[in-house]
């Protein structure tokens, strides 16, 4: 078995490119969406806290 050592790194580029905010948008709409057809809540009353 042999070692590698490394001495620098070198700066990985990201394989995927950042998605459009259109499409963020259209994601979180459609989360939203399915969770509220769920019946979920997705924010608190006012004062409320969750400790």
């Amino acid at each position: 078995m042999t070692s590698n050592n490394v001495t620098g790194a070198e700066p990985v580029e990201p394989s995927e490119t950042t998605p459009s905010k259109s499409v963020d948008d259209r994601l979180i709409d459609e989360l939203v969406g399915r969770a509220q057809a769920e019946g979920l809540q997705l924010t608190a009353k006012a004062g409320c806290s969750s400790s």
